[in-house]
């Protein structure tokens, strides 16, 4: 009995880094690892359409820009929070592949998650809640059930999401 006791005690807690934001009220997170670079918003071309695809370019590259809300939420971001938009989150989903971009109202916040916090989303909440591209994993404070989930957005979706369009 003490031997097991001990071993649960002396296990190390596994953390994850995420890059978290807040769209719409609700809380997002990125893996790190996925992450580039936080910038101030350049201006954004190539979207005469209002379609929520346009480009930036930075350090000699051209960067794809997305409307995060329209991937999120299947619905533009309104005139009123385009204006409030200020920083452009980086992300290199891949070495090989192109960068994104998400434009921000706020810096993202550099978050350190315990593995075991982390849980699957309800398959029907997938299929037919109201956010979509997140993949099927949600974070949960185990100190805090009063805290909102932070949902993790599946990058590799909201790629295919784009192709769709």
């Amino acid at each position: 009995m003490l031997k097991s006791r001990r071993r649960r005690q002396n296990q190390p807690i596994v953390l994850e880094q995420f890059l978290t934001f807040t769209v719409r009220q609700e809380q997002f997170a990125v893996p790190m690892a996925q992450a580039y670079r936080v910038i101030p918003l350049p201006p954004i071309h190539g979207d005469p359409q209002q379609r929520g695809v346009g480009l930036v370019t930075y350090e000699n590259r051209e960067i794809l820009v997305i409307d995060i809300g329209r991937c999120l939420f299947d619905d533009p971001l309104a005139t009123s929070e385009t204006q409030k938009l200020q920083f452009l989150l980086i992300l290199q989903p891949r070495l090989e592949q192109e960068w994104l971009g998400l434009p921000l109202t706020a810096p993202p916040v550099i978050e350190r998650i315990p593995q075991d916090a982390i849980h699957p989303i309800p398959s029907h909440y997938l299929h037919w809640g109201s956010i979509h591209n997140v993949s099927s994993l949600m974070v949960r404070s185990p100190g805090d059930q009063d805290l909102p989930p932070i949902f993790i957005v599946d990058i590799e979706q909201v790629l295919h999401s784009l192709k769709t369009r």
